[in-house]
């Protein structure tokens, strides 16, 4: 038998043709491919894998599956072609072929569980990625990986949970700066609440990739959640930077405009959003709340209508409305509205305080003063002294004094830990001053009878009162909670 050689491209050819110098030109010209004979062709499968010629590559495994006795590698290779081309069931089923020829070998194993995970049996894959770990000789960064994200997504036993997960992950970055573990990890410490925890995945992620506007949007946000108004801008900016019409982004930076009262900013940015997908409920709303800002009460109602449109179970949208027809002076639709906004957090005590106020001006003292009672009994009261405030506001016009006295010195209480605008700390020097006036006898507080015709804290005032010394409308109070929308993948309230 004559001597064969292979060429590093994969032809064969004839020795001693090649050697000849004086026919070299020649045979070059009419060499054509012969069958090779060698029985270890690996290095030449691989070649033809990477470089994708994968009908050469399969005709080439099963020529050497008849010769060779190492059959291992011919079954992985074909297994990783079949995955590439979407064929899973032959994937399968040739890295089982290799896992017959060796069981000791991981690769076997961990190519099996992806191919398994890519067809959504995931805690067969799971399965057969925790055999991989037991056969490792050194760490593995997709086995540590795939573990760590399969039991996050609740696919591991009973008692594996996020723990689990998390010293998984932790195993896969100690391989290596990997983006998708240091991505994992941040959810998790973002469902735990740990925002500086996340912040340094993400942190650790953007050293890999500078320009990811995603994350850039991420952590703008989690510095928003931990109050670091000026790097939560600064991030937020490079991702505007890097997609000048990025929704999220955009979002994010109008609502911190908006919260500074930059309301043509906050609108300006608004206005470069190219598409309005799910945030544009949470867009429509911010939306409504600039023009709120400017007085424009008709475009308000409107731009707050179209978000509840679009989703009418969002609970911020609905109370923006509603506090805007208040303000607005259309008490029905706000009665309407604020009744639906409390059908979705019963426990949210400034609805009532605003559902006190429609029913007081819809002549309807008795459930007005429940309403805006039981706005005070709810546990979100202690983080908002204007509830008390009105309730001591109303009391008073009622005729109810001692529980006006009461309500205002926990008015005044609350504003020692709480900062609140100066307006309002003068309606309480002037309900104050009204009630000591009662106190003396002077003069006495307004009859229920008379508050349906009588404005909220303007209650009648006998002979030698000052007009000054009684309190401001209700009204005004509530004009100055304002609240934005609350976008569903940043999960908090943006102003």
């Amino acid at each position: 038998m004559t001597d064969r050689y292979v060429y590093c491209n994969g032809r064969g050819g004839n020795h001693e043709a090649a050697t000849s110098s004086s026919k070299q030109s020649s045979s070059r010209a009419t060499m054509k491919p012969q069958i090779v004979i060698n029985r270890h062709m690996n290095w030449l499968i691989h070649a033809l894998y990477s470089r994708k010629h994968y009908e050469q590559c399969k005709r080439l495994i099963d020529r050497q599956l008849t010769i060779c006795y190492d059959k291992e590698y011919l079954h992985y290779t074909k297994g990783l072609i079949h995955r590439d081309e979407g064929n899973a069931p032959e994937a399968i089923h040739c890295f089982q072929q290799a896992i017959l020829a060796n069981r000791k070998e991981p690769e076997n194993y961990k190519e099996l569980a992806k191919t398994l995970y890519t067809i959504g049996k995931f805690k067969k894959s799971l399965e057969v990625f925790l055999k991989a770990e037991s056969l490792l000789e050194r760490p593995d960064h997709e086995i540590y990986h795939s573990i760590g994200e399969l039991y996050h997504r609740g696919f591991g036993q009973p008692k594996a949970g996020t723990a689990e997960a998390k010293e998984y992950l932790k195993q896969a970055i100690t391989c290596g700066k990997h983006v998708d573990s240091y991505k994992i990890l941040a959810e998790i410490y973002i469902e735990e609440g740990d925002s500086l925890k996340a912040i340094e995945m993400i942190e650790n992620c953007l050293q890999v990739t500078q320009d990811d506007v995603a994350l850039l949007t991420q952590i703008g946000i989690l510095y928003l959640k931990i109050n670091e108004y000026q790097r939560a801008f600064e991030k937020l900016l490079d991702a505007t930077a890097a997609d000048s019409r990025h929704t999220n982004a955009l979002l994010a930076l109008g609502s911190i405009l908006q919260s500074k009262n930059d309301i043509d900013g906050a609108l300006n940015k608004y206005k470069r959003m190219p598409y309005l997908p799910d945030e544009s409920c949470e867009v429509w709303s911010n939306i409504g709340l600039c023009f709120f800002k400017k007085q424009k009460f008709i475009a308000a109602i409107s731009c707050l209508k179209k978000a509840t449109w679009i989703s009418p179970l969002n609970f911020n949208a609905l109370y923006n409305l509603g506090l805007v027809l208040v303000t607005a002076q259309q008490y029905v639709s706000a009665f309407q509205t604020l009744a639906a906004a409390i059908s979705l957090r019963p426990e949210n005590a400034e609805c009532y305080m605003l559902l006190g106020t429609c029913l007081r001006h819809l002549n309807d003292p008795g459930n007005a003063y429940l309403s805006l009672e039981k706005s005070t009994m709810l546990p979100d009261a202690v983080k908002n002294p204007l509830i008390y405030l009105n309730f001591a506001l109303y009391c008073y016009e009622i005729g109810k004094p001692d529980q006006s006295v009461l309500y205002l010195a926990n008015f005044l209480e609350m504003t020692q830990h709480i900062t609140v605008h100066r307006e309002y700390l003068k309606m309480a020097d002037r309900l104050n001053g009204a009630l000591v006036t009662v106190a003396r006898g002077i003069v006495q507080p307004a009859s229920s009878s008379s508050s349906s015709s009588n404005p909220v804290g303007h209650p009648e005032t006998g002979p030698g009162t000052e007009k000054d010394a009684s309190p401001a409308p209700l009204d005004a109070i509530v004009e100055g909670e304002v609240r934005s929308g609350q976008n569903n993948d940043f999960d908090n309230d943006l102003l």
